[in-house]
């Protein structure tokens, strides 16, 4: 299927989904003005190169399946309250400090990620092996030392490929303008057994399109 062109909420970069179905739900839902920049050249350089930003949003999980053309899940609705830290160690790199909650006062999980950022604020970032979560099982946080794709086939009962991932987890790409930090990632898996999300506990027949994203803004 040809790729469309998906235009996030507010100002920033021109992203390319392979899933129609998906990008029009989203967009139906949850994007404004389409966005005005797609290079560094044009991209005006809004980041500064010392200190922390306060940020805070959505950390959202999106499941599109391809044969049926059904969404599964938005990732705006599929979601987690996201609050962050975006330090920059200098001109070029930068570590995001996350916390994911289950209402508004429970953390569910921690995660410091490690990326890289253009002059323009475009920026990427792999998962981290190592993050910690709360278990539910014992009831205590523990951490995670095997890296998020275990978890993911845990979730949803799929084994996954495509350019989300590399050398084992996944990469996430994006921007910063100086006010709004998005990044997603997209990748496609197969259901093996039933998964534990309620909408992944009947085998789906072909692939599934996920979509992973951080959508943060500057807190007050």
């Amino acid at each position: 299927m040809k790729a469309i062109n998906y235009f996030l909420r507010g100002r920033g970069l021109l992203i390319q989904i392979p899933f129609l179905l998906l990008a029009v739900t989203i967009g139906c839902t949850k994007q404004d003005a389409a966005p005005e920049v797609i290079d560094d050249m044009n991209f005006k350089s809004l980041v500064t190169a010392d200190g922390t930003v306060t940020l805070e949003g959505v950390s959202g999980f999106g499941f599109f399946a391809q044969k049926e053309k059904i969404v599964l899940a938005d990732p705006y609705v599929n979601s987690l309250p996201c609050t962050a830290e975006l330090i920059f160690g200098d001109k070029q790199s930068f570590v995001l400090h996350t916390k994911e909650y289950f209402g508004p006062d429970f953390m569910y999980r921690e995660v410091w990620f490690n990326g890289k950022i253009t002059p323009g604020g475009q920026l990427k970032f792999s998962y981290p092996m190592t993050f910690t979560e709360f278990d539910f099982e014992t009831g205590d946080y523990v951490v995670k030392t095997v890296g998020i794709l275990p978890e993911m086939r845990l979730h949803t009962g799929c084994v996954f490929h495509g350019p989300g991932i590399n050398a084992g987890t996944l990469n996430f790409v994006g921007y910063f303008d100086g006010n709004r930090l998005y990044a997603d990632m997209h990748i496609i898996g197969l259901q093996e057994v039933p998964g534990q999300m309620p909408f992944l506990a009947n085998m789906v027949d072909g692939p599934i399109m996920l979509n992973f994203l951080f959508d943060l803004v500057v807190s007050d």
